[in-house]
């Protein structure tokens, strides 16, 4: 399938690892590894579909990944580069990527495929709503979402600060909790930016 010059892709990981390590890890050898080989499909970039997708991976009692996992939630299309990336993590993998945490248990990944252009939902929701304050208040964007993407921790802070702003302490700290039991499920989540040409479309 051929690609066109114009576009660009820059791939962000972030460590979910609760605290980084003072020195160069074995988690961040394994995020290399993922930005060498993950890429935002060509056809989807250009249809401007995104959205965070979250999969569960197991490892075994050895430590090692057994290559099952489960598409928890997210757009399915993304499902065929994910299975192909965790394909390359699976056939590379090192017990030493889970650092300090625990064997024979499941963990979650997510890919959070953005485009630099698009309709996709905002990170933050309740700091974005200009176009559609009237149509939908911030607390009920950022619930819908969660509806789609309830394993995506960000989403859920989101909604704290949104609760908290609303004199709601009890839910807030009820999401908050929620986003920090999900972050230590987390091995890691990455962030791919897909860019597309500024210019306009021919048809």
């Amino acid at each position: 399938m051929k690609q066109s010059s114009a576009l660009f892709l820059l791939v962000f990981l972030f460590s979910t690892s609760g605290t980084y390590a003072q020195e160069s890890g074995s988690l961040d050898e394994m995020n290399m590894l993922l930005s060498k080989n993950l890429k935002y499909p060509a056809e989807l970039r250009q249809e401007g579909i995104e959205g965070p997708v979250v999969v569960s991976v197991k490892v075994d009692p050895r430590g090692t990944l057994t290559g099952e996992y489960e598409f928890l939630s997210g757009n399915l299309a993304f499902e065929e580069e994910i299975e192909r990336t965790l394909n390359v993590l699976k056939e590379n993998w090192n017990p030493s990527f889970l650092e300090d945490k625990s064997y024979d248990l499941e963990y979650l990944m997510s890919f959070d495929f953005k485009l630099s252009k698009g309709a996709g939902f905002p990170p933050n929701p309740f700091m974005n709503t200009s176009q559609k304050s009237e149509e939908i208040s911030p607390l009920m964007a950022v619930t819908q979402a969660l509806e789609e993407n309830p394993y995506f921790p960000p989403l859920y802070k989101n909604r704290a600060e949104i609760l908290k702003s609303e004199g709601k302490e009890i839910l807030a700290e009820m999401d908050l909790n929620q986003a920090k039991f999900l972050k230590g499920k987390m091995l890691t989540e990455i962030v791919i930016v897909g860019y597309l040409p500024s210019g306009p479309k021919s048809l």
